[in-house]
């Protein structure tokens, strides 16, 4: 039965709000008793039927962070019982068109005609297959607590703009909570009582006091037995705390499943369950595309149903023939079904779990269509069915399986085409379900977990991906705009979520890609985030551009500052609420049908904003403060007043301004440019009026005097900009007395600011040594005490707007080059002493959290929690000053604990001269009797191979400062470790002979030519200290030396020697300098015939004797082909050195070379007989070579395609997740099959122009022979090798 046929035409009509839907009970005048009496302990939830453990009971005591992990009793019915009622026809009722209580259902049909038709829904399930699409946790759904990401502040009802007043009680002694819940209880109602816009406060109450309602209706000691929930003594506080926090806060997804599934427990009357039906209506449309809300709303409703419509004497006895009548008419099939009709179309774009709602609408369909059968029915199914196999989801291929036995069973004679013309059309749907599922998998996985840091780092990745698409073949705005309602739905109290959100629709709204409007997404958006100023801007702004009445208009701006709400958001966030506000106004002031009103209007409505704006400024800093130093609202006012022609007053106006913003360069540039405008148009005026053009243009004296006043102002903070301004506009418009006048006031003005930038910039300089030789704690209470100052003198600020020291705003000082202020050592990232420690953290912090708690301090770099001796954090910031400021916060309390913070400077120390081959686990073991180690970094090798040494960070200083009793140890032959604390700001400068000039370098020495024949050739120029002449595995010489003087001059002199002839080759001799580092690394392991391994030289050219074809006794012959012996390893952390590769690898068998090729991820390693690297191939393949970072094993091609490994450990925002979003490219890279590379026809081998791996085509085989044998190798794979294992 329709909803609207049951109304009388007054009551069908369509309210004029949009949903939420408001029900009022249909019995508010004239009240009914039921005739016959009620059974004791019927309820009407149907909890009381299901049996559910106590101990599955979830905890809700916890902090909003909590997330419980058991199922909650408080749930909706189980599938089977609702699929084993057959629905019955609905029960015509005769009753009088004015019966009061209908006037509910006017509101229900207004939700139903505000529905799509029902061609925009999905499709079926069977029962079974529903079943198994319904986890526990769907069927009695974990009501999981508020983020702990949210924003303890959220919005509230235009209808309850007062503030509400906490719970009456506010002393539970007496009450049936435990001891421990009482004194809980009690601090808690006395935190309300004081703050009643708490959100902590309001939602850990309404846990505290839901688990007590839990534990009275399922007693956690008798698990069969049942209490009554009405006798529950503290049910009106719960109620009352329910209803208090709704009046000012969207109370988020859980909090509102938890009150349904407590009220479905409760309601027993019909309008009982009218109100619950209200509160599922406004819970639904608040959380919009909540599924979790949906299915306990589609399944309470389904449960209420089967209760008015069963014909059991049983369910007779607790029911009035009365109420089960009206019961009958209310909670109809027809309603049913309505209801779950709209959560499939609401929740119809959610990929990963729209399926839940829609299989169970499909399920209702298809009961009907069971009990009778029709063709129009089962059209309706299949188009159902066709829109929703053509929408993108997870479970596709479930739906597929579904329709298939729905066709099969209903049309049977068309099954074939159907089936392949359904997956045609959904071509489109499944490719654009497949290019996001791993994204959903990323999300899915971070859910699990329970960690949001990663969640949201995740859906922030998946919503960039998602905007990256636009205008491309498998972009699609629904699933856009549905990925962003998901994660509203997950980060509720995130403006700047919301905000994307907002700007995403309006984009597409202009770009004419949707027509929906925006309003209803930003009335959501500023109910969860009332304190964000620029959701309420663009709620103003939109309601303007769509056309809204004043009035409602009007609505919007009381609703953002009626109750304080945004006060807390700070006072920019007020500013931009009162601009959008006051610049609505001047336009709708200036409109083609604008009255005098409207002027009016305008005019005391903008001057109220500025002295709104300067009473909370008053009340927060004190009488004289600046709130805007844009003075935004006063150009507002200064606009309004010039197009109404008032030009005295609003030149008056901005001399007012003068006291607070005189010290501006910006403010008068404002003054200068309006005065001129006033002036072009007076002149416009004239010239318009009179008809003659004079020779002579008035001149605009307002303008010149507003320079002269601003130019002669001391304290203004970019003089510079105001004189160079005021010089042109004489030149351009004054007369030479004026100009001259100028030039004389401007030539006083810049010794006056020189003297005043000099003593400014020595006062810094001072200051800042200061705070270096003060203590930590000291130095931390200078900062926060410069902040402070800086923070105060609110009218001085840089040109940019920044809230900086006057001391620092001049970007032209002349005395930049100061060398006091240069001598001190700039780091690029002062690590050690920017850290801080966090000890007696809570169990459960999480790292979003604590970056809220620090974000005032200053930029955070990164995070690190540590869970053992308790739980702490260590934190880095983005500079030292932040570390000291942050430090200011020590004692400071953190969800009930005191914080203990202190400078982590001293607690990192830097090794090097450890053996080559040391991993982090070598590192770990060496120096972890002193401590625990919270982190071991290892540098990148991307520019520079040779690179060999690392930092190891502890928890504490002491523990630090007794690692470096190993300094000096002796760990090989030649090899004393080093282990300093590390100082980036004492780092020495490197020493030795090259640094110093007294190395010299020669080459195009003869091979012949020993360490004695260089001596003796270059002592003639002083005291050669040492010669030292590279060679080859074979001990030959490369061909080039090094020579050292004892000073720069004797190597300077040496210099001679270049193009001097010796043992018949003309040296190159010059004195050594500093080249780039090798960004690959090759070591030769064992001399080879040139003919069968590569060269060492550059695009395999014989530079060097161990690449010439002559052997040596000692030189290992291989055996086979080059490429059947090479093997190319990706996926290699850029930390790894070549010497750890050629550990790893010589496991395997004897080795030729390893080619280390950070540059692409990977190395190269040739080995001397194809079966060691067939068992390389083999064994190499997975190797965890660092933790979470898995080896592949491929070929040189595949290895050379690989980037450079993007990383970073930094904290990453905004647009730079784009870049690094939070792992590696080379994590993510799918292991591949291992295969022998095959040799290709070409003088490379088919590595083309690649430089660095030096191969060498073979020399002996013609490039037909060649040929031959790449494609005899081609085809070759883990079979291959494992045959020619069996054969060794």
């Amino acid at each position: 039965m329709d909803i609207s046929s049951l109304l009388s035409p007054p009551e069908a009509t369509q309210p004029p709000s949009p949903p939420p839907v408001s029900m009022q009970s249909p019995r508010k005048q004239t009240r009914r008793h039921p005739s016959g009496p009620v059974k004791r302990g019927l309820t009407s939830s149907p909890l009381s039927h299901s049996a559910v453990p106590p101990s599955n009971i979830p905890l809700h005591v916890s902090s909003p962070t909590h997330r419980p992990t058991a199922s909650s009793p408080l749930a909706s019915p189980t599938t089977g019982v609702l699929r084993n009622s057959t629905p019955p026809h609905p029960v015509e009722v005769s009753r009088q068109s004015s019966t009061a209580s209908m006037d509910a259902l006017a509101d229900l049909a207004a939700m139903q005609n505000h529905q799509p038709t029902r061609s925009a829904a999905p499709s079926l399930r069977s029962k079974d297959s529903y079943e198994s699409q319904l986890t526990p946790s769907t069927i009695f759904p974990v009501v999981q607590p508020p983020s702990a990401a949210a924003n303890p502040r959220a919005s509230f009802d235009i209808a309850m703009a007062e503030t509400p007043k906490p719970a009456a009680r506010t002393d539970f002694a007496g009450t049936s909570l435990s001891p421990e819940l009482q004194k809980d209880a009690n601090v808690l109602a006395v935190d309300l009582q004081q703050n009643p816009h708490s959100y902590e406060s309001h939602a850990q109450l309404i846990r505290l006091l839901h688990q007590a309602f839990v534990h009275h209706v399922y007693p956690p000691t008798s698990p069969d037995a049942h209490g009554d929930p009405h006798s529950f003594d503290l049910l009106h506080d719960l109620r009352a705390a329910r209803e208090g926090m709704d009046k000012i806060f969207a109370i988020g997804e859980d909090l509102w499943a938890e009150w349904i599934q407590d009220e479905s427990m409760l309601a027993k009357t019909i309008e009982e369950k009218i109100s619950l039906m209200e509160k599922c209506s406004k819970a639904v449309t608040e959380e919009y595309g909540s599924v979790k809300l949906w299915i306990v709303f589609g399944e309470w409703l389904l449960h209420t149903h089967k209760l008015y419509h069963q014909t059991s004497e049983e369910a007779a006895a607790g029911l009035s023939e009365e109420d089960r009548e009206l019961g009958q008419d209310i909670f109809s099939w027809s309603v049913v079904v309505e209801v779950w009709q709209r959560g499939a179309e609401e929740t119809r774009w959610r990929m990963n779990d729209s399926h839940l709602v829609w299989n169970r609408y499909i399920d209702l369909l298809i009961q009907d269509l069971q009990k009778t059968r029709s063709d129009e029915l089962i059209r309706e199914i299949k188009f159902l069915f066709d829109a929703r196999l053509q929408t993108p989801h997870a479970d596709w291929d479930g739906t597929f399986q579904v329709f298939s036995t729905f066709v099969s069973a209903y049309m049977d004679k068309q099954y074939e085409e159907i089936m392949v013309a359904t997956k045609r059309k959904a071509t489109d749907a499944k490719s654009k379900w497949e290019a996001r599922q791993p994204m959903e998998i990323a999300l899915q996985q971070a859910q699990e977990a329970g960690d949001r840091t990663a969640e949201y780092v995740a859906l922030a990745n998946y919503v960039q991906w998602e905007r990256t698409l636009a205008g491309r073949k498998r972009f699609s705005f629904d699933l856009t705009n549905a990925l962003y309602q998901r994660a509203a739905l997950r980060f509720p109290s995130d403006p700047q979520l919301w905000e994307d959100h907002i700007l995403y629709l309006i984009e597409e709204g202009y770009a004419h890609r949707i027509t929906e409007s925006v309003l209803p997404t930003l009335g959501r958006a500023t109910r969860h985030c009332p304190w964000s100023g620029s959701l309420w801007a663009q709620y103003l702004l939109s309601s303007e551009r769509e056309a809204q009445s004043f009035s409602q208009t009007e609505d919007i701006k009381h609703r953002a500052t009626n109750t304080g709400l945004l006060d807390v958001g700070g006072v920019e966030e007020v500013i931009k609420v009162h601009a959008a506000w006051c610049t609505y106004l001047r336009r709708r002031a200036f409109q083609v049908d604008s009255t005098d009103e409207d002027l009016d209007v305008a005019e005391m409505g903008i001057r109220s904003a500025i002295e709104n704006l300067q009473d909370l400024a008053t009340r927060k800093f004190g009488e004289g403060s600046n709130p805007d130093p844009m003075f935004r609202l006063e150009r507002i006012y200064i606009k309004f007043l010039s197009e109404s022609g008032s030009w005295d007053t609003a030149r008056e106006t901005f001399r007012g301004l003068i006291p607070k913003q005189g010290d501006s360069w910006a403010f008068w540039i404002q003054f200068y440019m309006w005065e001129m405008s006033c002036w072009a148009k007076f002149i416009q005026r004239e010239k318009t009026e009179d008809g003659n053009i004079s020779r002579k243009t008035p001149v605009p004296h307002y303008a010149t005097a507003v320079l002269r006043q601003a130019v002669k102002r001391e304290t203004l903070d970019w003089p510079e900009k105001v004189m160079s301004a005021y010089i042109t506009h004489c030149e351009d418009h004054e007369d030479v007395e004026e100009l001259q006048m100028a030039i004389v006031e401007v030539r006083k003005m810049e010794k006056i600011v020189a003297r005043r930038r000099e003593a400014e910039a020595l006062q810094a300089a001072a200051k800042t040594e200061a705070q270096a030789t003060l203590p930590p704690q000291h130095a931390a209470e200078a900062i926060t005490r410069t902040i402070e100052a800086n923070t105060s003198q609110s009218g001085k600020r840089k040109r940019g707007g920044e809230d900086e020291p006057v001391a620092d705003s001049s970007k032209k000082s002349k005395i930049e080059g100061n060398t006091t202020v240069a001598s001190r050592k700039q780091v690029k990232r002062d690590r050690e002493n920017a850290t801080i420690l966090v000890q007696n953290l809570p169990e459960d912090v999480t790292e979003l959290k604590l970056r809220q708690f620090f974000r005032d301090c200053g930029r955070l770099n990164s995070l690190k929690i540590i869970q053992q001796n308790g739980t702490s954090a260590v934190i880095e910031f983005d500079a030292r000053e932040a570390a000291l400021f942050a430090q200011t916060r020590d004692g400071k309390d953190f969800e009930g604990q005191p914080l203990h913070i202190q400078l982590g400077s001293g607690s990192t120390i830097f090794v090097s001269n450890f053996p080559p081959t040391a991993d982090e686990g070598y590192i770990r073991e060496l120096f972890d009797r002193f401590g625990q180690i919270v982190d071991v970094r290892f540098p990148s090798l991307k520019y520079n191979t040779h690179r060999r040494f690392c930092y190891v960070q502890f928890r504490l200083n002491e523990q630090a400062q007794a690692a470096t009793e190993l300094d000096g140890q002796q760990m090989d032959k030649d090899l004393k470790l080093v282990a300093k604390i590390s100082n980036p700001a004492a780092k020495q400068e490197r020493t030795g002979p090259m640094e110093e000039g007294r190395e010299v370098f020669c080459k195009n020495l003869h091979w012949s030519a020993s360490e004695e024949d260089v001596k003796i050739l270059f002592s003639r120029y002083g005291n050669v200290e040492s010669v030292r002449i590279p060679r080859n595995v074979m001990g030959k010489s490369k061909g080039f030396c090094y020579v050292v003087f004892s000073s720069e001059e004797e190597a300077t002199a040496a210099t001679a020697l270049n193009a001097h002839s010796f043992m018949s080759r003309e040296l190159h001799v010059e004195v050594s300098s500093k080249t780039g580092g090798k960004r690959q690394a090759t070591t030769i392991v064992s001399s080879v015939d040139r003919s069968m391994s590569p060269s060492t030289g550059v695009n395999g050219a014989a530079g060097s004797p161990s690449a010439m074809s002559t052997t040596s006794p000692n030189t290992e012959q291989p055996s086979g082909d080059r490429q059947a012996r090479t093997i190319a390893l990706m996926n290699v952390p850029d930390t790894v050195n070549d010497s750890r590769l050629r550990a790893i690898t010589e496991q395997y068998g004897s080795l030729v070379k390893i080619v280390l090729r950070p540059d692409h991820q990977g190395a190269v390693a040739e080995y001397t007989d194809a079966q060691n690297a067939g068992k390389a191939s083999l064994g190499l393949e997975g190797y965890e070579i660092t933790p979470g970072r898995n080896l592949r094993v491929g070929t040189v091609p595949e290895m050379l395609r690989q980037e450079a490994e993007k990383k970073t450990d930094k904290i990453q925002i905004g647009k730079a997740r784009k870049d690094y979003p939070g792992s590696t490219q080379a994590s993510l890279q799918p292991s591949g099959p291992i295969r022998r590379p095959g040799q290709q026809a070409g003088r490379r081998g088919g590595l083309g122009q690649k430089r660095g791996l030096g191969f060498v085509a073979p020399s002996g085989k013609s490039q037909q022979e060649e040929a031959t044998n790449a494609s005899s190798q081609v085809g070759k794979s883990n079979d291959a090798f494992r045959e020619l294992l069996n054969k060794k």
